[in-house]
């Protein structure tokens, strides 16, 4: 027998229902619905658990180092340009050598911003702090005048916190003159991340709505001329100070990317003006040793920024309108969510590797949305907080999904274990730890479902028929020996994978002529509907005679999988019916053409023959007659071919009474006709089961007395149809019941009266009515009480509309 390799069950058809067999399947269907309800349930946990984690973490404990990471990575990749606009004038090492030990006379300081005036800064930031007043007390006024010349300088104010002597801080302005000449004043607080790493500034308040503003911001609102913001009124001095925002710097690079001019270099005029002139300059220590230096997303391993060029950063980020804006809240909470939500949709829904593909994507798309955000329209979406959600939940489902499978798998080889098998089976002990246990079962389970392959290759080659078995679509995927050889010489190349139409076209005496019987039984496998007589018969041109039937098959919870053909070679059954047929016509020939001469002769030449003598010579030759029209309509009931119809079985009761009535009324016999308004369907051969009530219809008239009445029911249950013939004749003896219904039995009738209910001649008309019944799948009956009468029954099979 040959298996295809690739033979893939296909999924149920619509167009085919399968009737349930009597035995009713275990609860699988309820079985498995309950497991794929616990699995909603959990999917829905799972979903709820981590939606509302996702929130909870992103108000309680954000990933914000994750988050940081990702920040500088896209900063690093795309950084903004630099602004030509903003020039720090650099308190350098050079300076240092050249002027002396820090602090500098403020007569020095004048001199810069005086330098600066007449170069023609735009405006100065001078990120030196001058909390107290100089031991030089004209050095102050001198540097004061310089500043209030030059009319466009920030310088900065201390802001401690907390403050002294409990206070939520301390807000230090310059030193007087210099404070009131300057233009505005600006704080230089600067706040590092949990890492340590400088990405944001603080806008600095009191609560109420008063502004510290930082240096950068002041130097904006000087080159914007927003007067209001210079004017504004500032904090108390011991006002708690709140930062109710931080302004992201887009870093423009490491540290030296702003042109830096030397302190010693401009005051002694080594600088052309037109490099000073119109921007905005920035005094500030980038010496070793002076200042703050703070690490920034754009610091490598070990290098640190200046303070001053920080907030040269965030002036050039003020002024050019691109500080990075993190989204809200509620946002970054939706972006976090919809990736887990999409990832356990798609779990739902779809398999563990298109899961894992989508998982990666997802991940990718993350980052991606993120980058895109924050390179080219500067906005902060937070992407850790999803990523770690899918990355969680994929395994987290993963191992749910594979848990409830693997019990799934174990119950259901623990259930095939428990089953009665086909095969005789040796069973191993369960034991070991569980995953040995669930690896005993799979082997056994495996080993079955080989031997039962090879039990039936085995059973298919051992048919004698010639056998395939096809998909849905009619594609043979197995076949036994005896169709390997029917077709071998008919077909080249092997049957499997191969259509049957080919196989029904090698059929054809010519293949421009197929059969009309192959195509319309081809069609209603097509549309996926049983043939109603499930095949038909041909003749090949060799002479062999080949009977096809086409039958589905089902698997476990009765769904369609395939069919199978049978290709059966019926060319002896054939010849021995027909000679059998030839036997019936040269019997009931040679019987009844003596028999019709006979009754010729009397007919013609009765007076010559005393009359006594013409009764009994016409009577056994009407016997004789119905004795060979008895024995041709047996052996044509017992094996003959039926003409299969769906029909109402009362209507042939009622025929039946029809064609008898004269029979009947000649003896005043009453019939009386009981049938329901409901149809009494059934499907077979009308003509049979007409002839099989008419003889039991005929018995009970024939040994019925007179004036009597006979009753022909038909009566409905719930999987059958009974017909019912009851006379009130003398009944027939207990003993004699069980052989009413076999051929050639005569029973006497009792003595002194006559027979009722039972078959003359030569005994073959009841055992026709039970070989007819029998052949429909029904069943005959009898019941009599001697006097009282007698009981025959039909019973059938009923069919639906």
């Amino acid at each position: 027998m040959a298996i295809a390799d690739d033979a893939v069950p296909v999924p149920p058809p619509v167009g085919i229902s399968v009737v349930p067999a009597d035995t009713p399947l275990p609860g699988k269907t309820e079985e498995f619905s309950f497991r794929s309800g616990r699995m909603l349930l959990e999917w829905w946990a799972v979903i709820f658990v981590a939606t509302v984690s996702i929130i909870a973490i992103s108000w309680l404990s954000p990933p914000v180092r994750a988050d940081n990471l990702f920040y500088d990575l896209v900063l690093r990749l795309n950084p903004p340009p630099a602004s030509q606009r903003v020039l720090i004038v650099a308190i350098d090492n050079r300076s240092l050598a050249e002027y002396g030990r820090w602090p500098w006379p403020r007569e020095l300081h004048a001199r810069l911003v005086d330098r600066l005036t007449d170069a023609g800064a735009e405006a100065v930031g001078y990120d030196v702090l001058f909390p107290e007043p100089s031991a030089d007390q004209g050095a102050d006024a001198r540097l004061a005048d310089a500043i209030a010349r030059n009319g466009r300088v920030v310088v900065p104010s201390i802001i401690e916190i907390p403050g002294p002597n409990g206070a939520p801080s301390m807000r230090i302005p310059p030193v007087e003159p210099i404070g009131s000449a300057a233009l505005g004043h600006g704080h230089v607080v600067t706040r590092p991340d949990r890492d340590g790493v400088v990405r944001a500034i603080d806008r600095l308040s009191d609560g109420e709505g008063r502004r510290n503003l930082h240096m950068g911001e002041a130097l904006t609102a000087i080159v914007n001329k927003d007067k209001a913001a210079l004017d504004a009124p500032l904090p108390a001095p011991d006002a708690p100070v709140f930062a109710p925002r931080r302004d992201l710097i887009p870093f423009a690079g490491p540290a030296g990317t702003y042109a830096q001019m030397s302190f010693a270099d401009v005051v002694a005029g080594r600088v052309p003006d037109d490099l000073i002139a119109d921007r905005i300059v920035l005094v500030g220590a980038t010496a070793s040793g002076m200042g703050d230096r703070f690490s920034t997303p754009m610091s490598g391993t070990l290098e640190t920024m200046a303070g001053v060029e920080l907030h040269a950063n965030y002036l050039d980020s003020l002024l050019q309108d691109r500080m990075i804006r993190p989204v809200d809240p509620i946002v970054w909470q939706i972006f976090s969510i919809l990736p887990v939500w999409m990832l356990m949709l798609s779990m739902l829904f779809l398999g563990p590797r298109i899961n894992l593909w989508l998982g990666v994507a997802l991940g990718f798309g993350v980052f991606i949305i993120t980058m895109i955000s924050l390179a080219f329209f500067r906005i902060w979406l937070p992407p850790s907080m999803a990523l770690i959600a899918v990355g969680l939940i994929f395994p987290l489902w993963g191992w749910r999904r594979l848990d409830l499978a693997s019990r799934y798998m174990v119950a259901e080889l623990r259930e095939l274990r428990a089953e009665r098998t086909v095969l005789p089976r040796h069973r191993r002990e369960l034991s070991g730890d569980p995953v040995e246990r669930q690896i005993i079962l799979m082997h056994e389970a495996i080993r079955d479902v080989r031997d039962l392959r090879r039990f039936v290759a085995q059973s298919l080659d051992s048919l004698p028929d010639a056998a395939l078995v096809t998909d849905l679509d009619g594609r043979i995927l197995i076949s036994n020996d005896a169709a390997d050889a029917l077709f071998e010489h008919r077909l080249s190349g092997p049957l499997l994978n191969r259509p049957l139409e080919d196989i029904f076209g090698s059929l054809d005496t010519d293949p421009r002529l197929p059969d009309p019987r192959a195509v319309e039984l081809l069609q209603a496998m097509r549309m996926m509907e049983l043939p109603p007589e499930g095949g038909y018969e041909t003749r090949l041109p060799d002479g062999t005679s080949l009977e096809i039937r086409i039958a589905f098959f089902t698997d476990a919870d009765r769904q369609p999988l395939g069919w199978i053909a049978r290709f059966a070679d019926i060319t002896q059954l054939r010849a021995s019916e027909r000679q059998r047929e030839d036997a019936l016509r040269l019997l009931t020939h040679d019987m009844r053409a003596p028999q019709a001469s006979i009754l010729a002769v009397l007919e013609s030449e009765g007076k010559k023959v005393p009359p006594e003598l013409a009764r009994r010579l016409e009577r056994y030759a009407h016997q004789t007659l119905s004795l060979a029209d008895d024995f041709v309509h047996l052996a044509r009931a017992e094996s003959g071919r039926f003409v299969v119809e769906t029909f109402n079985l009362s209507e042939a009761l009622l025929d039946a009474a029809d064609d008898l009535w004269p029979l009947a009324d000649a003896k005043r016999i009453r019939i009386v006709s009981d049938v329901p308004e409901e149809e009494a369907l059934i499907t077979g051969d009308r003509a049979l089961l007409t002839r099989a009530i008419t003889n039991l219809l005929g018995n009970a008239i024939k040994y019925s007395d007179e004036r009597t009445r006979i009753i022909a029911r038909t009566r409905l249950e719930d999987r059958q149809v009974v017909v019912e013939i009851e006379d009130q004749g003398r009944g027939i003896a207990a003993d004699d019941l069980p052989k009413l219904f076999e051929p050639f039995r005569r029973l006497a009738p009792p003595e002194g009266a006559p027979a009722a209910s039972e078959a003359t001649g030569a005994g073959l008309g009841l055992a026709f009515v039970k070989a007819v019944v029998e052949r429909h799948r029904g069943q005959v009956s009898a019941t009599s009480v001697e006097g009282s009468g007698s009981v025959f029954g039909i019973h059938l099979p009923r069919a639906t509309a």
